[in-house]
């Protein structure tokens, strides 16, 4: 096989947000960063990014002591949202893209910070650790299926079924005011112990999983059809 050149080589030909909040989200971005000084670069808006979800779980981590601690994983994920989203838009506005770098980057970066929310989670006397990792772990499949699409279409899609990562934090923070208001409340009538939380994160990684099957089948349907002809 003949390598490719690496001032040729991309990672993806086409990048898509098809996520609900994606336009509002757009305008938001593009309005935010001409408005940073120079001196603020994509690499740091990344490690912000980090240094978000890292607040996110040090709030859940005292809120063992203090439920009012959630507040502080709240601001966490705007802090996370700020770094994460406006990292890749400050590089196209100031045209000093790295595809590759950034790619590469960017996704590696990402399960840092969705392991550091999700063990956060875990830790919070409100839920528990085995179905948190296990929301996790579905979470990863359905992004290792946006991977592999990458490298079989040349087509990166930031959301799966019109979720993206905003619509995950939005989700996170919802789950936040439930805790405060609600606590771990059991449902009752049940022959078993389950709270409203256990019962939302196992709803949560079943859409997740059924999702990617949805997801799984269509392109492979589709594969199959377009190379139905080369055999």
């Amino acid at each position: 096989m003949t390598p490719v050149p690496k001032d040729t080589a991309k990672v993806t030909d086409q990048r898509f947000n098809e996520s609900f909040l994606a336009g509002q989200e757009r305008r938001l971005l593009y309005a935010i960063a001409p408005r940073l000084p120079q001196w603020v670069t994509p690499d740091q808006l990344t490690g912000f990014g980090v240094f978000g979800a890292f607040v996110v779980m040090m709030g859940y981590i005292f809120s063992r002591w203090d439920m009012a601690w959630l507040w502080l994983s709240n601001f966490g994920l705007l802090l996370h949202w700020f770094g994460d989203s406006l990292d890749g838009t400050v590089a196209r506005l100031r045209k000093i893209e790295r595809p590759r770098y950034g790619f590469y980057l960017d996704q590696v970066i990402d399960t840092i910070g969705s392991l550091m929310i999700s063990l956060g989670i875990g830790f919070c006397p409100a839920a528990r650790m085995d179905l948190s990792l296990l929301v996790l772990a579905v979470f990863f499949m359905l992004s290792i299926q946006v991977y592999v699409r990458n490298i079989v279409d040349r087509e990166f899609h930031v959301a799966v079924g019109g979720l993206g990562p905003t619509e995950m934090r939005l989700g996170i923070l919802t789950m936040n005011i439930g805790i405060l208001l609600f606590g771990r409340w059991m449902i009752p009538g049940l022959p078993f112990s389950v709270s409203w939380l256990d019962l939302a994160m196992v709803l949560t990684a079943a859409g997740l999983l059924i999702l990617m099957v949805v997801q799984m089948r269509e392109h492979l349907g589709r594969l199959a059809a377009e190379e139905s002809g080369t055999r």
